[in-house]
């Protein structure tokens, strides 16, 4: 098959089993592993989706400029979208984000706007925001996707990377769980398998240093992509039974052991969500599975304690 440009190869990430992470009394964990997806994350799918949305709706153009405040992959992931499409791209990000997180943005084209992260990440955020919905404000060629509220984020997960799940999973799925940064991967996956198993188990998973879900302090933490210090609007807060806190210890040493032990290399993120995985299957015993995400790949994190 021959693509016509390099979106027609997004999504299809495989599903892998966790062998010497999990222990003979747990249940199954398997790993979405985004990392081997377009532009190395989870969200090529979604930055895809709001300006296709975004297209439709007659909110872009050729002269369009994409203005977005993120943490990270959103920022690569939209800078991609425009570089393959023709938009021009303008990134606003906390300066405590990885370096190779700006390089990869400027890199695809766009540009690179810092805001510094004084240590509270979710001042930081709105202060990104703020600043695009600034620019948007002073000319009408602006448009913020707002990953936040954009309804067209948890969709794709919903048609796209939930129906692959349940297309690849032989058995069925007792438990699901996600960090949340804008919420779209758990909202559009979990109300999908959901809908399959009503005794579902879903954990939603937040930083230690930022977790606001669960009435916590807001402060910088290392657990990139996730932990913003806001509750999104997209995220539907019906659909956990439960959060699990993760140290940035934990998501470290776990996404270390992912690489030493799996032979998967992926983000600090992803450590989150197999150390919340880990628990998560303890809990439900032998004989179950659990399903969880690698939003990245690691190659991003060199400069970050993940490769200390």
């Amino acid at each position: 098959m021959i693509y016509h440009d390099i979106l027609e190869a997004m999504g299809n990430t495989p599903l892998i089993q966790l062998n010497h992470l999990v222990d003979e009394n747990s249940a199954r964990v398997l790993v979405k592993f985004e990392g081997l997806n377009v532009g190395g994350s989870i969200k090529t799918r979604t930055a895809y989706n709001m300006v296709v949305a975004a297209e439709k709706e007659g909110k872009l153009n050729k002269n369009s400029i994409i203005v977005e405040p993120t943490s990270g992959n959103q920022g690569i992931g939209l800078a991609l979208i425009g570089a393959v499409k023709g938009y021009k791209t303008k990134i606003v990000m906390p300066d405590s984000v990885s370096h190779e997180r700006r390089k990869l943005i400027a890199h695809y084209g766009a540009e690179v706007i810092l805001v510094h992260d004084a240590g509270n990440i979710g001042e930081c955020i709105d202060q990104c925001l703020q600043l695009a919905l600034n620019m948007a404000d002073e000319d009408p060629n602006v448009f913020v996707p707002q990953q936040f509220a954009n309804m067209a984020n948890p969709m794709i997960h919903r048609i796209q990377t939930a129906q692959e799940i349940l297309q690849q999973i032989d058995t069925t799925i007792d438990g699901f769980c996600s960090g949340i940064g804008t919420g779209g991967t758990i909202t559009g996956i979990g109300e999908v398998l959901k809908e399959h198993n009503p005794n579902i188990t879903i954990w939603a998973v937040e930083p230690e240093n930022a977790a606001i879900l669960s009435g916590g302090s807001i402060g910088t933490h290392l657990q990139m992509g996730i932990g913003d210090g806001i509750i999104p609007p997209v995220l539907n807060q019906n659909i956990y039974e439960d959060i699990a806190i993760i140290t940035d210890t934990e998501a470290l040493e776990t996404a270390k052991d992912l690489a030493r032990q799996e032979g998967i290399m992926c983000g600090i993120s992803s450590g989150t969500n197999v150390a919340a995985a880990l628990k998560l299957a303890k809990k439900l015993g032998k004989g179950k599975t659990v399903v969880t995400v690698l939003p990245d790949t690691a190659e991003r994190y060199f400069s970050t304690p993940l490769f200390d």
